[in-house]
């Protein structure tokens, strides 16, 4: 019964390719972090006879009226980017990179798992999957918490060095999360009476 697949061959295979890609995306998470830190706000930049490099540019992750504030005059871009570029602030922005990235990668890993679970000759492969599921949508709650707790720090930690410090408001929009929130929950509520389902099934299976 263990080879017995749950899915027909071409549709296993195909989960399992799709299962490979998101936890290959879940490893990446580690390096996003890392590169919040060392390059944040990096993009490709071509120009100055020198190609293409790739050129930290942390003004990015302001909003876009400090973020004017900031390139209004030489002076405070420099003041900024000095600011910017302290070793403590460069952890501190991986840091808190790793609130969204970590719960993102959580999520990633949960849904590659149960996509192998799925194409794999696995006993009660539905169930398991099922498992990794809810867990994957567990996750997805807590990276549209995330969301908003993520642009709160990013602007604590990067509103000193800008001309608008100290008089800089964090705010948070709660509807800019709810679409999101209420999705996840939804899945979740979903996978799990599923999940209660099958094993209730299975359950009285065994009895009968």
């Amino acid at each position: 019964m263990s080879d017995v697949m749950l899915l027909p061959l071409r549709q296993a295979k195909l989960c399992r390719v799709f299962g490979v890609v998101f936890l290959l995306a879940a490893m990446v998470m580690p390096f996003v972090i890392v590169t919040a830190g060392l390059t944040p706000g990096a993009n490709p930049y071509c120009g100055g006879g020198k190609g293409c490099v790739w050129k930290a540019q942390p003004s990015l992750l302001l909003d876009e009226e400090t973020r004017l504030q900031v390139a209004a005059t030489a002076t405070t871009q420099r003041r900024f980017e000095s600011y910017a570029a302290r070793p403590d602030i460069r952890i501190g922005l991986a840091l808190v990179d790793a609130v969204d990235s970590v719960p993102f990668g959580m999520m990633m890993f949960s849904v590659g798992l149960a996509l192998r679970r799925l194409g794999g000759p696995v006993q009660d492969a539905l169930l398991q999957a099922l498992r990794w599921l809810r867990r994957a949508s567990a996750a997805a709650i807590l990276w549209s918490l995330a969301q908003p707790l993520y642009e709160t720090l990013l602007t604590i930690l990067l509103s000193p060095g800008t001309p608008a410090w100290p008089m800089v408001t964090p705010s948070i929009y709660l509807a800019s999360i709810a679409t999101g929130l209420l999705l996840a929950l939804a899945a979740y509520a979903t996978i799990w009476a599923l999940e209660a389902t099958l094993r209730a099934q299975r359950d009285l299976a065994e009895f009968v």
